[in-house]
C-alpha cells in the first residue's frame, strides 16, 4: 500500500512556499523602484536649480590678438563655479574647453581664452554649478555669442 502526504499538509506547503516567494518578490521591488524613486528626485532636483537658479549671459565676446576675452554677467541666485565652452569656426568646426574660475551670483566678469582666436565665429558657455557637493553641468542653460553660420568672425576689443 502506497502513501503520499495528506492533502492538509500539501496544502500547507503550497501556501507556505507562496508567502515566501511573495516575500522574496516584494523585498526585490521595494529596493527596485526606491533607487529609481532616488534617480527621479536627483534628477529632478538638478533640473529645478539649472532652470530657477541659473541665469546668465554673454554681454560681449571678442578678438585681442590670439586670445578672446567674454564678459559674462551671473543674473541667477547660484554661484557658477566653472564654464565648459565651445568655439565655433563654422558649425561643424568645434574646439572645447573649459574655464576654471567662479562667477559669483549676480557678479559680472570678463574670461581670457588664451591661444584660440583664429577664426572663431561663436562662443557658446555652458555653467558647471556645484549641488549637494557634486559638480553638475547644467546643459539647457547655454548662452552663445556671434553667427557660426555666418561670414564674420567676432569682432575685435
Amino acid at each position: 500500500m502506497k502513501r503520499g502526504i495528506s492533502p492538509l499538509i500539501a496544502t500547507v506547503l503550497l501556501l507556505g512556499f507562496t508567502i515566501a516567494l511573495a516575500a522574496v518578490i516584494i523585498n526585490w521591488g521595494q529596493g527596485f523602484t526606491k533607487g529609481i524613486q532616488q534617480q527621479t528626485e536627483e534628477t529632478s532636483n538638478i533640473k529645478i536649480a539649472c532652470a530657477s537658479d541659473v541665469a546668465f549671459g554673454i554681454s560681449l565676446a571678442c578678438v585681442s590678438g590670439s586670445d578672446i576675452k567674454v564678459t559674462i554677467k551671473n543674473d541667477g541666485a547660484k554661484n557658477i563655479e566653472k564654464f565648459s565652452y565651445r568655439l565655433y569656426n563654422s558649425p561643424s568646426d568645434v574646439s572645447t574647453g573649459s574655464v576654471n574660475t567662479s562667477l559669483e551670483a549676480f557678479g559680472i566678469k570678463t574670461y581670457t581664452l588664451t591661444g584660440v582666436a583664429a577664426g572663431v565665429k561663436e562662443v557658446e558657455f555652458v555653467p558647471v554649478i556645484i549641488l549637494k557637493g557634486k559638480q553638475v553641468t547644467c546643459s539647457s542653460n547655454t548662452e552663445k555669442y556671434g553667427d557660426a553660420e555666418g561670414t564674420a568672425t567676432l569682432s575685435s576689443c
